[in-house]
C-alpha cells in the first residue's frame, strides 16, 4: 500500500531565528530550519553546524505522526539550497543507523570514511546523535567547488629559554572563518601585491615551482605588508624562507591556497613585535610545544595546518635549524600531509 501524503500545503519550510547552533571553541555556528503545520504546529526540524564555512547536517527529526510525508526529504532539500546560498559546494553528515544510511544514500549522498578534518571534532564533541564513534560519514557536494585565493601566512620563529617558540594571533570569536583559533600573522594576497617590483632570490623562486601559486615576489610582498598591518614589523625580505602551502580542501564557502613562510626573529627584536590587528584579541610569543599541549587540553583551537605545522617544528631545536631544513614544497590538498618532511631545496 502506498505511504499516506500530506498535502504540501499542510506545512511550510521556515527558518528558526532563535537557538540556531552553538559557536564556541570549534568556530562553529549554524542554522535551524523547521516545518510548520498552518496552526504553527511543529511538524519536524533540521539543524546545521558551520565550520570554517563547511557544513554539516547535525539533525533531522521529523514529528511522530507526520512521517513519511516526506517532510525529512523537504527539510533536507531545503538545507541543500541555503548551503548552496550560503556559498558552500558540499554537505556533510552522520547517519547513525543503516536505515539512515540507505535514506541518505537515495538523497544521492555517498559514504566517506570518516568527515573532513576541519569537521571531525564534530563526531568526538557529543554534537552528532551517533556519538564519538557510531555511524556512517557521509558527504553530498551540491555545486562547483569554489576556487581557493591565494594567501600568504608567516611564522615567526624566536629562540626562547625553554626552546622553539612562535608568535602566535588568538584570532577574535566573532570572526568569519577560524573564528577563536591560534593561527600565524597573515592574509590573502591583494591586487596591488601583484604590482610589485620586488627582486628575490633564486631560491625563493624556485621553491614554489611545484604548487599553484602567484610568482615569489607577490608572495614576499604580501607577507611584508601583511606583517606590517597586523604587527608593527617590517621585515627583510631576505628573511622571509619558503616552508609549506596548504590548500583549503573543497566542500566549504571559504577556501585559501596558503603560502607560509618561517622567519627567525632575534629576542630583542622580537621585543618589537605587537598586535596591531582587530582580528585577534591578541598576538604573544609562545612556546610550540606549549601550544600543542594546549590544543590537546582543549585550552585552544589550533586549525588543521596550525597544528601539522607546529608538530612539524617542534621537531627542531632552534629557528637555526628549521631554516637550514629547506624541505620540499607541494600543495597539502587533504589537511594529513605526512610528516616530517625530508630536506629538497637549496641549503642556506
Amino acid at each position: 500500500m502506498p505511504a499516506p501524503q500530506s498535502p504540501q500545503s499542510d506545512w511550510t519550510i521556515r527558518p528558526v531565528t532563535t537557538g540556531e547552533g552553538p559557536a564556541g571553541r570549534l568556530g562553529r555556528t549554524g542554522f535551524t530550519l523547521a516545518a510548520v503545520g498552518d496552526d504553527d504546529t511543529s511538524f519536524g526540524i533540521a539543524r546545521v553546524l558551520e565550520s570554517d564555512g563547511c557544513y554539516h547536517l547535525l539533525e533531522v527529526a521529523v514529528a511522530p505522526g507526520k512521517r513519511r510525508w516526506g517532510i525529512g526529504t523537504a527539510l533536507v532539500s531545503a538545507v541543500e539550497t541555503e548551503v548552496v546560498s550560503r556559498g558552500a559546494s558540499a554537505l556533510t553528515l552522520v547517519a547513525p543507523t543503516p536505515e539512515d544510511v540507505r535514506f541518505f544514500a537515495r538523497l544521492r549522498f555517498v559514504e566517506i570514511g570518516q568527515l573532513p578534518v576541519a569537521l571531525r571534532p564534530l563526531q568526538g564533541d557529543g554534537a552528532t546523535p551517533s556519538g564519538p564513534s557510531g555511524g556512517v560519514a557521509m558527504t553530498k557536494s551540491l555545486a562547483p567547488d569554489v576556487p581557493p585565493r591565494p594567501a600568504v601566512s608567516v611564522i615567526p620563529l624566536r629562540d626562547g629559554p625553554g626552546g622553539l617558540e612562535v608568535f602566535a594571533q588568538h584570532r577574535v570569536g566573532t570572526m568569519d572563518f577560524a573564528a577563536g583559533a591560534v593561527v600565524f600573522p597573515g592574509g590573502r594576497v591583494d591586487e596591488a601585491d601583484y604590482a610589485t617590483t620586488l627582486v628575490v632570490p633564486t631560491d625563493q623562486q624556485q621553491a614554489w615551482s611545484q604548487t599553484f601559486l602567484p610568482a615569489a615576489n607577490v608572495l614576499v610582498t604580501a607577507g611584508i605588508r601583511e606583517v606590517a598591518e597586523e604587527c608593527g614589523v617590517h621585515l627583510d625580505p631576505t628573511t622571509l624562507v619558503p616552508w609549506d602551502n596548504w590548500v583549503t580542501p573543497p566542500g566549504g564557502r571559504r577556501r585559501f591556497d596558503v603560502a607560509f613562510f618561517v622567519t627567525a626573529v632575534g629576542m630583542a627584536d622580537s621585543e618589537r613585535w605587537g598586535n596591531t590587528t582587530t582580528e585577534a584579541v591578541r598576538s604573544v610569543w609562545e612556546p610550540v610545544t606549549g601550544l600543542l599541549a594546549a590544543e590537546t587540553a582543549g585550552a585552544v583551537r589550533l586549525m588543521p595546518p596550525t597544528k601539522a605545522l607546529l608538530t612539524e617544528l617542534a621537531e627542531f631545536t632552534t629557528s637555526a635549524d628549521v631554516l637550514a631544513h629547506s624541505p620540499l614544497i607541494t600543495a597539502v590538498l587533504d589537511d594529513e600531509p605526512p610528516r616530517p618532511r625530508p630536506p629538497g631545496r637549496l641549503q642556506r
